[in-house]
């Protein structure tokens, strides 16, 4: 919002829903209406649908997310607890098979932190506000009091749409692709995603790059999603539901040199770079440094 206030021509609508979208080879026309008032027309050049996994911008290009559903719930809950008290650092991996934990900031200073783990399906909302006390005793560090902001359970799912791009109508983030949120992976393909794409959305506009780098980006992101994002969260989920007393050796070795090689901690962490995909690193703009730099 800060950013956005910088701008004259920005402005930010909150409360409405998108009804209806129609293309045409040079617009794009929104139909949308705030809750009990009525609807209203909004035309575009381009569009990019970041309205989450229930996306209506992806029902309206005919997407539909491709994949997989977990046959299991997860539990997503903000909590006010000291966990700094205990050496516990911003993110948190418990391995304990049926009884695994996700532990980690959600912001800085007094903000809760975030802990998920997993429930049987088919229980309601009272039965894992009910259950979440016993649980988080097997969690929490310690006796301290704790206090649960918010609580809530969910589906999880490993699903993609076929294409970002449909015209002159993109999609990013939950919106073009879903994913377990262990390793973090959906938060951050998300983020990366936007960047990508609105990095091509305006070099195209400011005349810089001609309007296929708007394809290529979002082809660039859907492949992202299917060979790291997608992999990467399964296998976080894999390591974190293991049996404690099990551990194979590959992943012992994997956390005895995350604990203790220095080179191995720094290649992990420039690892995780490879989800971003500025233009300098598309096909078709590498070395135009003028078109890589848009964004500053």
């Amino acid at each position: 919002m800060e950013y956005c206030n910088r701008f004259e021509h920005a402005k930010v609508l909150y409360g409405y829903q998108l009804l209806n979208l129609k293309q045409s080879d040079d617009k794009v026309t929104l139909t949308i209406s705030k809750s009990g008032k009525e609807s209203c027309e909004f035309e575009a050049d381009y569009v990019i649908g970041a309205d989450g996994g229930r996306s209506a911008t992806r029902k309206l290009i005919g997407q539909h997310l491709e994949g997989f559903t977990w046959d299991e719930s997860f539990v997503a809950m903000n909590i006010h607890f000291p966990f700094e008290k205990y050496n516990w650092g911003a993110a948190n991996f418990l391995i304990g098979g049926m009884d695994w934990a996700v532990a980690g900031r959600t912001g800085p200073g007094s903000d809760p932190w975030r802990v998920a783990y997993g429930v049987e399906p088919g229980l309601t909302d009272e039965e894992v506000l009910e259950r979440a006390p016993a649980r988080l005793k097997t969690i929490l560090p310690g006796p301290d009091q704790f206090e649960i902001v918010q609580c809530a359970q969910y589906k999880v799912h490993q699903r993609q749409v076929k294409q970002y791009k449909v015209g002159r109508v993109m999609l990013a983030g939950d919106a073009a692709h879903l994913n377990n949120p262990i390793g973090g992976f959906g938060l951050t393909t998300g983020m990366t995603d936007a960047g990508c794409i609105s990095d091509a959305l305006i070099a195209v506009i400011s005349g810089q790059a001609p309007e296929h780098t708007l394809q290529e980006a979002c082809e660039i992101r859907h492949q992202i999603w299917a060979t790291i994002s997608n992999p990467g969260s399964q296998n976080f989920k894999r390591i974190v539901q293991q049996d404690p007393k099990a551990i194979c050796k590959e992943d012992m070795d994997f956390f005895k040199r995350l604990n203790d090689d220095e080179e191995f901690q720094r290649s992990a962490l420039l690892g995780s770079l490879r989800i971003h995909t500025p233009l300098g690193t598309f096909p078709s703009q590498r070395g135009t440094e003028k078109v890589y730099g848009l964004i500053d």
